[in-house]
């Protein structure tokens, strides 16, 4: 099992040819970006010892690590209690906007839709079934599954 470090290190020095040090110091100011003080102290934790919220914000730094200019997240607040799930997703909205990177967020929560979403596509079975402005599908849903 890798260490969270180890976690946080390998994208940056395969990826972008980073230093193994370069590497180091970037994962803890990203775990520092992302609100995790001290990320010097979890760099040698293994993910078990860290609680649901705190591995989030592990998994969103690492997500960052590379410096996407597309930011896929699938369910990034399941199994979050409500207050991890704000923190979450304003971190999340945050930092799409700060390194103007899109987002594509993955959830069957309306209410984040409505919070986070500029523009919907919402699909059943496998098929989309109603696209368009967040604001205008969620006041005016056309398909039942949209309704509820």
């Amino acid at each position: 099992m890798l260490t969270i470090g180890e976690q946080l290190c390998e994208p940056p020095i395969r990826h972008l040819g980073a230093t193994p040090k370069a590497a180091w110091h970037q994962a803890i100011q990203l775990l520092s970006e992302v609100g995790l003080a001290r990320g010097d102290s979890l760099m040698t934790r293994y993910p078990h010892q860290l609680s649901g919220g705190m591995l989030q914000r592990v998994m969103i730094a690492m997500a960052l690590s590379c410096r996407p200019k597309l930011l896929i997240a699938d369910e990034p607040t399941t199994a979050l209690d409500v207050t991890v799930q704000a923190q979450i997703l304003r971190l999340l909205r945050d930092r799409a906007r700060a390194s103007q990177m899109a987002m594509m967020l993955i959830t069957h929560d309306l209410g984040v839709i409505a919070q986070m979403a500029e523009q919907v596509v919402v699909m059943y079975a496998g098929r989309i079934v109603e696209q368009g402005a967040t604001a205008l599908v969620l006041r005016h849903p056309q398909h039942p599954y949209t309704r509820g």
